[in-house]
């Protein structure tokens, strides 16, 4: 069997843009914008897997600030940000909006299903993007999730978030 190998660009991380990331990912973690409507695609999304049967959970950071830093460099300010509860990380990822789509790490979507005029548009986008949906293009908004767990929970703060409103959670390929 052949061996197929791709190419890396390995971009080596001064201590600038090190400690412009790791603080602005202790900013999120610190005081998190929930509830607010962030058109910011450079805020980090973080998601909180817990490990059944255990104390340790795995941390997902979707942030477009990732581009052109290595894995390993993501992992280490994802642990250094995390500081004494670092420990309780069983797994880091960081990954861009791309990637995250690319390596199917959020399989599930939950999806406004409202027939026109049965709630107001942009109400449905700014409920999508408070509860982390990740901007696209010029209006759209995609809300992804790891786990069934926490679309079903973001399902149910965006009912009670927007009761005129439709939701669904579909699991998704890509």
């Amino acid at each position: 069997m052949p061996v197929i190998r791709g190419t890396s660009r390995v971009n080596p991380l001064g201590a600038d843009r090190r400690s412009e990331l790791l603080s602005a990912l202790r900013q999120e973690l610190g005081a998190p914008n929930e509830g607010a409507v962030r058109e910011d695609r450079m805020v980090p999304i973080v998601f909180e897997i817990p490990i059944e049967l255990s104390d340790k959970k795995d941390v997902l950071v979707v942030w477009e600030a990732w581009r052109d830093i290595r894995s390993e460099d993501r992992s280490s300010i994802i642990l250094e940000a995390y500081g004494e509860d670092g420990g309780s990380i069983a797994q880091a990822l960081g990954v861009t909006y791309d990637e995250a789509i690319e390596q199917q790490v959020l399989p599930y979507a939950v999806q406004p299903m409202n027939r026109r005029g049965e709630a107001d548009p942009e109400a449905v986008r700014n409920a999508m993007i408070r509860q982390g949906g990740i901007l696209f293009g010029d209006k759209k908004v995609d809300l992804r999730f790891p786990s069934l767990q926490l679309a079903q929970d973001a399902f149910e703060r965006l009912v009670q978030d927007l009761p005129t409103g439709y939701w669904s959670i579909v699991q998704t390929n890509s």
